[in-house]
């Protein structure tokens, strides 16, 4: 069955004119019926930080409330919360966030709680992921019964494209964000498929995308406003992306997020293969929009202390020779294949990605992880979180 994308045009933030807008996209979506008495719904906009509304750089207040209201209205127990790389770690840093995003008065409208998820951080199983089979999730997205993924339409400097699959990286409590950051690197690909394995532990059913005013050039922080006039919606985050993507005149394809993804079979990113409600693309399409140089803040770091900081903040993976059995189970389950077999075996840390499977799967508990001063530091920190 065919994933359904519909567009529908928004022209501006007028709160009458969003919940209209929003709920039209919904019905086109076919996803209505998610919306159930009792469910524990979640809107998880993007917060990324303490930027006014109109700034185009975190999800518009009104596209939240409008969502919230749909849940409310079905009687649903709808929450809202995200987790900003920095401000989320401190609780009076979060309500000044909260409150200059719009997202304070959203709450107070619909009368629900926003939720902060550095409070509850809860470690959730991921056996079927290619690179990393673990996450520490916010104990709200674990605890609802339905997430709503509202990211904002903006270009990024790593990623490429900022939309739906990005937009659950905000799952991921606060700090813990950056050591992902810090295990990718520069391999852009690697980060992608956390991203695509992320997704598929946090599986939002409904993914509503805000381009009534989205971002261009570099973004998702620094770019500039782009006019869009549109809300898109879909079950599939992967569709999305990859529909949103073409009306901005990036190959969808070119992300590596939607094409890991499809290739995964977690969703589909062939425009082919999605069927488009409202409006057809051809008639939203944006001729003029910036893409991404490709900068991103952690490669402007110089390269000697991108590995001191690496090393110093993530676990690496070390072999104890009196431990070990030479099964070789530790470079059969390598997904990127930088562990040789031996009796001990030798891991290359240079490419390693910290994914710790090798650790995971020696039954003769032969690899422990030694992380440098700073990250037991950092680690000693967040548990006090």
């Amino acid at each position: 069955m065919q994933p359904i994308v519909s567009i529908v045009k928004c022209e501006d933030y007028s709160q009458e004119r969003v919940n209209e807008r929003v709920r039209q996209a919904i019905e086109l979506a076919e996803l209505g019926s998610e919306f159930a008495p009792g469910k524990r719904v979640l809107l998880n906009p993007n917060l990324l930080s303490s930027r006014l509304p109109d700034e185009a750089v975190t999800t518009h207040p009104s596209v939240v409330e409008a969502l919230g209201r749909l849940a409310l209205d079905s009687g649903c127990e709808v929450t809202l919360g995200d987790s900003p790389p920095f401000a989320g770690e401190n609780p009076a840093n979060y309500a000044r966030l909260c409150e200059r995003t719009g997202m304070t008065a959203v709450a107070r409208h619909l009368g629900v709680p926003v939720v902060r998820f550095e409070d509850e951080v809860v470690k959730v199983d991921n056996p079927e992921g290619r690179f990393y089979r673990a996450f520490e999730l916010a104990g709200a997205v674990v605890s609802s019964d339905l997430i709503v993924n509202i990211p904002k339409l903006k270009t990024h400097g790593l990623t490429a494209f900022s939309g739906a699959v990005k937009n659950v990286f905000g799952c991921i409590p606060g700090i813990r964000k950056g050591l992902f950051h810090v295990q990718a690197a520069e391999n852009r690909e690697v980060f992608a498929q956390m991203l695509v394995d992320l997704l598929r532990c946090v599986k939002p059913a409904i993914n509503i995308m805000d381009a009534v005013v989205g971002m261009d050039g570099e973004g998702p922080n620094a770019g500039g406003r782009k006019p869009i006039g549109l809300i898109l919606a879909s079950s599939d985050p992967i569709a999305l992306d990859a529909v949103a993507c073409r009306i901005v005149g990036i190959e969808p394809m070119s992300v590596h997020t939607t094409r890991l993804a499809d290739e995964q079979g977690l969703g589909v990113g062939r425009l082919d293969a999605i069927e488009i409600m409202g409006e057809p693309i051809e008639s939203v399409f944006v001729s003029d929009f910036r893409e991404s140089s490709g900068a991103n803040d952690w490669a402007r770091i110089p390269a000697p202390i991108r590995r001191m900081l690496r090393g110093q903040l993530v676990a690496s993976p070390v072999v104890n020779a009196a431990e070990c059995i030479g099964c070789g189970d530790c470079a059969r389950v390598c997904p990127i294949h930088t562990i040789t077999p031996g009796w001990p075996p030798a891991i290359d840390l240079t490419p390693c990605i910290r994914c710790y499977c090798c650790q995971e799967v020696c039954n003769a508990k032969a690899i422990h992880l030694r992380r440098g001063w700073m990250g037991n530091l950092a680690m000693k920190w967040m548990a006090k979180k």
